[in-house]
């Protein structure tokens, strides 16, 4: 016998012991009164006469439900109690994960990085702040950042980045910022929200030194002279390129009719346009950057060098030159010789005397992969859950609030919750309840569910799913897939470390465009909790 029918059996009889005292002091009362003695006759007399001594006698019937009712509601309201604190350690075992996962990304960048709370105020830095900037972790925590290493002048400009990214929006600015020594380095900053258990808990502003970028760049534009030396030179990727055929195509066609639309819309024109341009030349950083043996080496493989993605960027590099702007920058994905993919910042510049011809175009790209990767992580940090790595609570509210005003309905929401999370983790340790996590997760993200539907671990043994233009009613294949993976899963041998068999109690609700998606998850999770207790009953 559980606790809970312990709790029912206890409030019952106590029920039946109190409603039988009032009928037992009722007859020896009217006993007294009557001078009677005690029999069954004599009590069937009293009843007889006395009409109120049935209602009375039927208490003991009336209380024994009554209580037992009690009883119930009070062993529900204790196992409620129970399973929020579980709720509440599991949530705080995530939390102290993800800011595990945070520290040890900040400190193992080359970017110099330093973390904010929300007021800005420095709680650390990693060792490439500190050589950048020339300050130790110890002299910057707890002072105001912007105060810090921004001048009087760019002080408006560094309060107004900040700002930004506490409205949860990752922010880039190309700037200049102050030493300890009191000189100005270029840098681009990137100032990112970080959120963990699906708060924003602070910033984290990046810094990268862009100094030698820009005295390159500086350098190219005072002098044509030393161009070649410099071009040879440089660390960064350059192209020497010619786009005269380019632009004479660009030209007959703005003749009759609008060029820029029709570069936006016509796929054919910007492939022949690629097709158009001269390399003439490219200096060592860029068969480096490409893994190219040699110029001839490089150019043969061109064609493999742009992706999809860096087509549609070269379509707006078109739009530039023939609006009459001499520069453009974008990032952009490319591919090297060997197939592994780049992320590069790229700057296209028309030189003086070249404005009418395009003859001579110069491309810089800098390979910021690794910078884009760091970012990339962060963000993934900041919306997934560190232990299963599906999206976190944080996600899952963001995404209520974009479907509210979508025209994605009906949603289903299904609420799944762990069976015997806190017994395995009493028994066998929280290791093991991690792998028990670890699995659920594998069995959601499998074959269950589309791509474009959210799997979000919400709390510590609470996973959510979010399926819009679904009504989970119409769609029972659904819920029987989600079956047959939790069986396939306990019935499968693979040796993958996780534990088996485990189990969920789910319950789902469908949410229609006129009703609230908050009510239909708290409908949800209702009814995985009704689907709980019944379980834990039978």
């Amino acid at each position: 016998m559980d606790n809970k029918q312990r709790k029912i059996l206890s409030s019952a009889l106590y029920g039946f012991i109190l409603g039988s005292f009032f009928p037992l002091i009722s007859i020896v009362y009217e006993l007294v009164q009557s001078g009677s003695k005690f029999s069954l006759s004599t009590l069937w007399a009293l009843h007889a006469n006395q009409p109120l001594l049935f209602i009375i006698a039927l208490f003991p019937l009336i209380f024994t439900p009554f209580f037992a009712k009690v009883g119930d509601q009070t062993a529900r309201h204790e196992e409620t109690t129970s399973q929020l604190d579980e709720q509440l350690k599991g949530k705080a075992a995530q939390l102290e994960n993800e800011h595990y996962f945070l520290e040890a990304l900040i400190n193992s960048s080359f970017f110099a990085v330093v973390r904010l709370d929300n007021n800005h105020i420095i709680i650390s830095s990693n060792p490439a702040f500190e050589e950048l900037f020339g300050y130790t972790n110890e002299e910057i925590t707890g002072k105001y950042l912007d105060t810090l290493i921004a001048s009087d002048d760019l002080l408006k400009e560094a309060s107004g980045i900040s700002k930004l990214v506490s409205t949860g929006n990752i922010t880039r600015k190309v700037s200049q910022r102050m030493k300890k020594d009191g000189s100005l380095v270029d840098v681009e900053i990137v100032g990112v929200p970080v959120f963990v258990g699906g708060e924003q808990i602070g910033i984290l502003g990046l810094y990268h030194n862009i100094s030698q970028r820009l005295e390159t760049e500086q350098k190219l534009r005072e002098s044509e002279g030393r161009f070649k030396s410099l071009f040879n030179e440089s660390p960064i990727s350059l192209w020497e390129e010619d786009f005269s055929e380019v632009k004479k195509v660009l030209d007959k066609i703005a003749e009759n009719e609008d060029v820029v639309e029709r570069i936006k819309n016509d796929d054919d024109l910007v492939n022949q346009c690629i097709q158009l341009i001269k390399i003439l030349d490219v200096n060592q950083a860029t068969l480096d950057l490409y893994n190219a043996k040699s110029k001839p080496d490089l150019l043969a493989s061109l064609p493999r060098i742009l992706v999809e993605a860096s087509i549609a960027e070269f379509r707006k590099e078109l739009i530039s030159l023939a609006t009459g702007k001499n520069s453009h920058e974008c990032e952009i994905k490319q591919k090297k010789s060997s197939g592994e993919i780049i992320d590069g910042l790229l700057r296209l510049s028309l030189p003086p005397g070249y404005e009418e011809t395009w003859e001579r175009v110069y491309i810089s790209i800098i390979d910021i992969t690794d910078r884009k990767q760091t970012e990339e992580k962060l963000r993934f940090l900041s919306f997934h859950d560190a232990l299963t790595g599906l999206y976190n609570r944080g996600y899952f509210e963001e995404e209520m609030e974009r479907l509210k005003s979508s025209r994605q309905f009906p949603v289903s929401i299904i609420v799944c919750d762990l069976d015997d999370l806190k017994q395995i983790n009493d028994s066998l340790g929280h290791d093991v309840g991690d792998q028990v996590i670890k699995a659920a997760a594998n069995i959601l993200r499998s074959n269950v569910f589309r791509k474009e539907d959210i799997v979000a671990r919400t709390g510590g043994d609470e996973f959510v799913i979010l399926l819009p233009n679904v009504d989970i009613n119409e769609n029972p294949a659904i819920r029987e897939r989600l079956d047959k993976s939790i069986i396939d899963f306990n019935g499968s041998t693979k040796n993958d470390g996780l534990y088996r068999p485990i189990f969920f109690s789910y319950g789902f609700a469908v949410i229609q465009s006129d009703e609230s998606l908050m009510e239909g998850y708290k409908q949800a999770d209702a009814a995985m909790y009704t689907a709980k207790t019944e379980k834990k009953a039978k």
